[in-house]
């Protein structure tokens, strides 16, 4: 399993992928700051709700993304065919990758979190009528969200291989961010019931699609 995670990650290049989590933690700081000052401080009070489900936006994209990229994609070129002569099981060839998915890009979005939020509760030190905190229940909140996530966009995996599209992933995780959004507070993404159910649905497609391709051919 070893060798296995670390051929994937030459694949996609762990180097390439720090470089975009650095861009990122660039970036999503402009895209939620600019909108709460220009609201004319409207925005403030879902300040908290604005930043969180950005950068859950962004790494549902990212991990559907990785998904089109090292599984869907490689079954469609055929390039699982060589993989599959190894004297690997299937089944572990499948969860190496998904693993490996799974674990960097939590990684990368509790990281992320850890940012953003410490940059945006400094910030609330020295902006006026800025108001930014984080509670112990703030800190579990965001843990358990981005857990929730990560489980909730494999379903991007269902899709994709069900659709036999490198496409679909990307497409079906902008639903799934429509979907949490909601204007009115972005409630749906900040409700840890709703984002814990959603995450186990979201473990159940992939262990189905993980079966499908199992027992399929490759997909052409």
């Amino acid at each position: 399993m070893k060798e296995l995670v670390k051929i994937e990650l030459k694949k996609m290049s762990l180097k390439k992928e720090i470089r975009n989590l650095v861009i990122a933690n660039v970036v999503i700081p402009i895209v939620a700051f600019v909108p709460i000052l220009a609201d004319g401080g409207a925005m403030v009070e879902y300040a908290y709700s604005l930043v969180s489900l950005i950068i859950l936006a962004t790494f549902i994209v990212w991990q559907a993304v990785l998904i089109s990229a090292l599984v869907v994609d490689e079954f469609k070129s055929k390039t699982m065919m060589q993989l599959f002569t190894y004297p690997v099981k299937r089944a572990t060839l499948i969860i190496a990758k998904v693993g490996l998915i799974f674990v960097l890009v939590l990684a990368f979005s509790l990281f992320t979190n850890l940012i953003q939020h410490s940059l945006f509760a400094g910030l609330s030190l020295f902006i006026t009528n800025f108001s930014y905190t984080l509670s112990i229940g703030d800190i579990l909140r965001i843990v358990v969200t981005s857990v929730s996530s990560v489980m909730l966009a494999m379903m991007t995996l269902t899709v994709g291989v069900w659709m036999k599209s490198t496409v679909a992933p990307v497409v079906t995780a902008f639903v799934l961010i429509t979907v949490m959004g909601n204007i009115n507070g972005f409630s749906l993404a900040n409700n840890l019931v709703f984002m814990v159910m959603m995450g186990i649905v979201g473990v159940g497609c992939v262990m189905i699609s993980i079966n499908d391709i199992i027992k399929k051919d490759l997909i052409v």
